[in-house]
């Protein structure tokens, strides 16, 4: 799977996700790739190290990680992954 910012030519690519294309990088040879593998992103410390890379990336301030900023933040990691199938493994 890719997500891509054109206008800041940044692009995620979930390199292990067997149901998705990788990014084109052929079509788009001045793009920074970011690879992440779904691993990292059910991880909810190593998705957080992986989005402060996409923040640089883009150019966006990281967030200011607060208790209350943690706490949302997990609760809403925890939410997006509890039921979602492990595909990958």
């Amino acid at each position: 799977m890719s997500l891509y910012w054109p206008e800041q030519k940044v692009a995620v690519e979930i390199v292990d996700d067997s149901l998705a294309q990788p990014f084109d990088r052929a079509a788009h040879p001045d793009v920074r790739v970011l690879q992440v593998t779904c691993d990292e992103l059910d991880n909810w410390v190593s998705s957080m190290q992986f989005m402060d890379k996409v923040c640089d990336a883009l150019g966006q301030p990281r967030p200011s990680k607060t208790p209350q900023w943690l706490a949302a933040n997990h609760r809403l990691h925890k939410a997006l992954t509890c039921d979602t199938p492990k595909y990958w493994r």
